[in-house]
């Protein structure tokens, strides 16, 4: 049973590992090929020599100086990569090195904000196994790889652009990857054996897999978040989580992980595509699962022309006939009369673009792989399940089903090299450890808990109750498939806040999938609202 739940789990974003040639939706054009930076963006002088801290691990910590050129003027900020420590056992040894990047304003800030009271901002990906590369070249850093114009995979090598929405502007930035994922590693002890009653444990074990489950990860998480504050003097700075997919979920649990081991506060979530209840998006959701995905089907089906109006109209089409018709429309079925349901599968046809032959085989309930491998099978073309608008020739047109996304699988060469370069080059980071984009063996060797499907909306209820002015925001793509956007609307809604206060927790909703901010316009916007949400939780 276990291992069963195990293999529907490990289908969340940010998972397949195998590389595709990126691909190109039909006259997107390149991105501007990549600038020379001027010498004021340059590393300012060689990086500082690598540091020590306590009890002999060495933190290789490099710093380097930068200016991001915006309209309003230039950023001045400093970066520094560093490796933190994560101890644990009997003798307080150091069982992993968790690589972090941080990125905070030099001189004045632009608000009068002491610097060390200026907000601060801890950012994840998912996976499990992700590492933050994603949203740090992505959306929130200084630095971006570019798209084209439709958010679609440019030829190899991504440009590195100024990033004219960089969070930086009105917080800093700490991104960090989870053990196992980027740089971070787990540390082998007492002979190279780990683990185990005494710190002994099987040789083949990857002494990082003490921290791959669910609570074991966001412990270390909180645990670096406190170090991180101690070690800069930032306790007195607001604080923010950041979490994209599975690292929204993650950032749930921090947020009462924090307060239970810590005694630390946050003042705002941002969860960029995630899954707080898995319940509402894979099996044990019951009926509930295929409603809340039919709005990303509707949406992406016209975005590719098959269903009438723009993506917006037929998701809010959708969103209505999802709670109506189709949903007791599925109740209602008597699979021993399927025929006596062909008006209710025609009407699920119209509504996804799919054939009424595979509504009716499927009994009007499409799995989202189904739903991307068959909407356009007709043209010879398959859809990624992390945006239904990103197509790509049918790499198997025999195959019932695809072992690998289109989307996904461009992006791992994409930001694996972008990451790499950008750390060497600008970071002044110097390591032989390979760059781990998306961790495979993190994500086969996590541990989920044996019983129900994980979720994370007690920790974020319990999380806005203790913290009166803690504040939400839950960010979506309308056509990502995967982690579909009505899953957070109906978690929203079941949250208990008090009179008034419905506004502490927003659900917005952007063009594109579950990577939107490959599109130039929704990063912006994402940007907007993530400032929006900092400014309101410190009023």
């Amino acid at each position: 049973m276990r291992r069963a739940m195990n293999r529907h789990l490990r289908l969340l974003p940010l998972l397949a590992l195998l590389a595709l040639p990126p691909l190109h939706a039909a006259h997107a054009q390149d991105a501007e090929p990549q600038k020379a930076p001027a010498q004021t963006e340059r590393n300012q002088g060689v990086p500082k020599p690598a540091e020590r801290v306590g009890g002999g691990f060495d933190g290789q910590r490099s710093e380097t100086r930068h200016q991001l050129p915006l309209p309003s003027g230039p950023l001045a900020y400093t970066a520094v990569a560093e490796f933190l420590p994560l101890r644990d056992g009997p003798r307080d040894e150091a069982a992993a090195r968790v690589f972090t990047v941080t990125y905070t304003l030099d001189g004045g800030t632009p608000d009068g904000v002491p610097r060390g009271r200026r907000p601060v901002a801890f950012v994840f990906n998912g996976g499990p196994g992700a590492s933050s590369a994603y949203l740090h070249l992505g959306a929130l850093g200084p630095k971006v790889v570019g798209f084209n114009e439709d958010g679609s995979l440019v030829r190899p090598p991504a440009p590195l652009l100024d990033n004219p929405d960089s969070w930086l502007a009105f917080t800093d930035l700490v991104f960090v990857d989870p053990v196992g994922t980027g740089y971070s590693r787990g540390i082998q002890r007492d002979g190279g054996r780990d683990g185990g009653k005494n710190g002994g444990g099987r040789r083949d074990e990857d002494p990082g897999k003490r921290f791959w489950s669910v609570d074991a990860d966001s412990r270390a998480m909180a645990e670096i978040v406190r170090l991180w504050l101690t070690r800069n003097g930032r306790w007195e700075s607001p604080k923010f989580l950041v979490g994209e997919s599975y690292g929204g979920f993650r950032i749930a649990k921090m947020a009462n992980r924090l307060i239970d081991d810590t005694g630390i506060a946050v003042n705002g979530l941002i969860m960029v595509s995630p899954v707080v209840d898995f319940a509402t998006i894979r099996g044990g959701g019951g009926l509930l699962v295929p409603a809340l995905r039919l709005p990303a089907y509707a949406a992406s089906a016209a975005a590719n022309g098959l269903v009438a109006g723009t993506p917006e109209q037929a998701a809010e089409a959708a969103e209505r006939y999802a709670f109506t018709g189709y949903l007791t429309g599925l109740a209602g079925l008597d699979y021993r009369r399927a025929g006596a349901a062909r008006d209710f599968f025609a009407e699920v046809a119209r509504t996804t673009g799919l054939p009424e032959e595979l509504v009716t085989r499927y009994r009007g309930e499409i799995p989202t792989d189904v739903f991307a491998r068959e909407l356009l099978r007709g043209r010879g073309r398959v859809a990624s399940v992390y945006d239904g608008t990103f197509t790509a020739a049918d790499p198997d047109p025999s195959a019932a089903r695809l072992s690998f996304d289109p989307f996904l699988k461009g992006t791992v060469p994409t930001y694996t090299t972008a990451f790499a370069a950008y750390a060497h080059e600008w970071l002044g980071v110097r390591t032989e450890v390979p760059f781990d984009l998306l961790s495979d063996r993190v994500n086969r060797g996590w541990e989920w808990p044996r019983s129900g499907q994980p979720s994370a909306v007690d920790d974020l209820q319990a999380a806005l109750t203790l913290q009166p002015a803690l504040r939400v925001l839950i960010a979506h793509g309308r056509t990502d498939l995967i982690t579909p956007y009505m899953a957070s609307r109906w978690v929203a809604s079941r949250l208990e806040l008090p009179d008034g206060q419905a506004d502490r927790v927003a659900v917005t909703v952007y063009e594109g999938g579950h990577m939107m901010y490959t599109r130039a316009s929704e990063r912006a916007k994402l940007a907007a609202d993530a400032r929006a949400l900092i400014g309101a939780a410190l009023r």
